[in-house]
């Protein structure tokens, strides 16, 4: 087999969101999002209305260090707004948020928007969208119980009551546990440099059917259930091995595994199947529950294809084809060696112990 997991790593970096760059925009942005909304729930405070305070912390991929570069731009960081009441004093939740759209609005040249889950703030630059900020809103089931029990707002403007909810959530609880798969840092940033690697297989699988797509949310916490380190080291050559490849491999072939059928398309009688993953925290509800069969058929396809793929490259004793196969399923990012430097053909890549790689 060929070793690509050099070119593993610098995809790896390529796509990598990096903290001084893009990510320092975000965090730009989310602190003069946060510092408006304080001062017009103030202003709005002294006019009379009754607004309940909030504390902010970061949640997703941000938080996680799952996120990359998106395909086509518009970055996003996610933000959770806890405020300080009851979910009983907003028996409708869209009501909260949309006293957080009301007071961004006109912050930006495209606004805010009311979604599902969230309220998103989006940012324009040489006139397309290139940012966005996601707000989710949360309240306390009773904010003087020691529990503390954390409700997430569903709903859009406009959302009759069988489509807007209070979700009982536990977004630091899940933070939590993604951040403690692993207690080995090697084996830690193996595992999120998959998730990575990942996530940017399914922007370039899904291109032109994108709401259709998995979730990262949902690669993640799949990755999190069956996710298996493939980290080797030599205590003797104080080496440590890496092999991303068949970490990710193994990965998907359990992903695919856990699958079940569960019917019959009416229209060609194919078969339909379905992917169960709970989330481990509250609501401990299956994090696809939204894709539909249809979707989630077409998303076992897509992991049955990168499979062949992956399997294709394992067998590759060539590292430049190597690559190049793995360009047709992770886009033109993944680097492909220069043929006078590509050493031996076969083996795994080595990086001397606490050498990041």
């Amino acid at each position: 087999m060929a070793d690509v997991q050099t070119q593993i790593v610098q995809f790896d970096e390529k796509i990598r969101l990096s903290w001084n760059n893009e990510e320092k925009t975000l965090r730009e942005k989310r602190k003069i999002i946060l510092e408006r909304l304080r001062a017009q729930f103030d202003a709005m405070r002294e006019a009379g209305a009754k607004i309940p305070s909030f504390s902010d912390f970061n949640q997703g991929s941000y938080k996680m260090d799952t996120g990359i570069h998106p395909a086509k731009g518009d970055y996003d960081i996610d933000v959770g707004l806890q405020f300080n009441c009851a979910r009983s004093e907003y028996p409708n939740p869209v009501t909260l948020k949309g006293l957080v759209a009301d007071a961004l609005e006109g912050h930006t040249h495209l606004g805010t928007e009311i979604k599902l889950s969230c309220v998103t703030v989006k940012y324009m630059v040489d006139g397309v969208q290139a940012y966005h900020v996601d707000l989710a809103i949360y309240t306390y089931e009773d904010p003087r119980s020691a529990t503390k029990r954390l409700f997430l707002a569903k709903g859009k403007r406009g959302s009759g009551e069988d489509d807007r909810w209070w979700e009982e959530s536990d977004p630091q609880g899940l933070i939590n546990w993604v951040e403690g798969r692993f207690q080995d840092p090697d084996q830690e940033k193996q595992f999120l440099r998959v998730i990575r690697c990942l996530k940017r297989w399914k922007s370039e699988k899904f291109k032109t059917d994108g709401n259709n797509a998995p979730s990262g949310i949902g690669l993640t916490v799949a990755a999190g259930q069956w996710f298996r380190p493939q980290v080797y080291r030599d205590a003797f050559a104080a080496t440590t091995t890496f092999d991303d490849l068949k970490a990710m491999k193994a990965l998907v072939d359990v992903m695919i595994s856990r699958f079940v059928q569960i019917g019959w398309k009416q229209e060609d009688g194919s078969a339909l199947y379905r992917l169960s993953v709970p989330v481990p925290v509250a609501p401990g509800t299956d994090i696809f529950e939204r894709m539909t069969d249809g979707q989630m058929t077409t998303f076992r396809k897509h992991l049955l294809q990168l499979q062949d793929r992956l399997d294709e490259v394992t067998n590759e004793p060539d590292p430049v084809r190597a690559c190049q196969l793995m360009r047709k399923d992770f886009g033109d990012d993944f680097p492909i060696p220069e043929k006078n430097v590509t050493g031996q053909i076969g083996g795994r890549a080595i990086a001397s112990r606490g050498v990041s790689a």
